[in-house]
């Protein structure tokens, strides 16, 4: 799991994103209203209902509020800044597309000892999705969104920017990295997230309601097919405003994917 190693990095960071967005130099994305996006967890937050039944709206709640904020939990671009300037901030992390989320599942499924506690048969997607529902979630409106995904051509001139900002590179050549890796390297770095938590506290306390980033986790079926992960940010334990849960789906070994509507209580 990342950590903040370097909180000097996070706050130098934030400091470079925070006047980029400021002057609208940080690209962005505009996602519309009715717009579906996706996220898994434990089942055991909403537990699967009884075949022609659904699932408790009240209780898919949990779904939309961040688990992070003040408390520490180890996510890329939410959670403290370790710093009195930076306010905390709490993210929602979701999926603009489904593989997306396969490919996050699989990998965490793998750090978790899959495939060595598979059953006879079964696929590493079935195993690692066993346990979770995934839900989808709809946008009551609209929301503008940076977009540092590499699909948008503006990242890489953001990347740039963020490195001319004075006395940034002489403080990450300071750092445990080697002065050729790029800072979208740093940023995904599997084990500091001091960039990427500087990223995202940045847009969090900005006029931006997210962040979209193309996922680090490859596919089993073709090298690009990955996907864009979305971070909205908001208050820890709170829901963030402006969706609603539709529909989830249960993954059993026997039925298949099983989906149900998402209705009160």
């Amino acid at each position: 799991m990342p950590t903040v190693a370097r909180p000097d990095v996070l706050k130098a960071t934030y400091d470079a994103v925070s006047v980029l967005i400021r002057t609208r130099e940080i690209p962005t994305r505009l996602l519309y209203a009715e717009q579906t996006i996706f996220r898994s967890f434990p089942a055991r937050f909403l537990p699967k209902p009884a075949p022609g039944g659904h699932a408790s709206k009240a209780k898919a709640a949990s779904a939309l509020a961040p688990f992070d904020g003040a408390t520490e939990r180890h996510n890329r671009f939410s959670g403290p800044s370790y710093n009195v300037s930076i306010p905390a901030a709490g993210g929602l992390y979701c999926v603009l597309q489904q593989q997306a989320l396969v490919n996050e599942v699989i990998f965490y499924g793998r750090k978790a000892g899959l495939p060595k506690t598979m059953a006879v048969g079964q696929t590493i997607a079935g195993a690692a999705l066993a346990d979770k529902v995934v839900v989808k979630i709809v946008l009551m409106g609209q929301m503008l969104v940076a977009d540092l995904s590499s699909h948008n051509p503006g990242a890489v001139h953001f990347f740039r920017k963020i490195e001319q900002s004075p006395g940034y590179l002489d403080l990450l050549a300071r750092t445990q990295y080697s002065s050729k890796v790029s800072l979208w390297d740093r940023m995904v770095d599997g084990d500091d997230c001091s960039v990427a938590r500087g990223v995202g506290l940045a847009v969090a306390n900005s006029h931006l309601q997210g962040l979209s980033v193309q996922t680090v986790r490859k596919s089993g079926r073709a090298a690009d097919e990955r996907g864009d992960n979305l971070v909205l940010f908001g208050q820890e334990g709170h829901a963030v405003p402006g969706l609603y849960v539709d529909e989830a789906s249960y993954f059993d070994s026997a039925a298949g994917i099983e989906t149900f509507p998402v209705a009160f209580p």
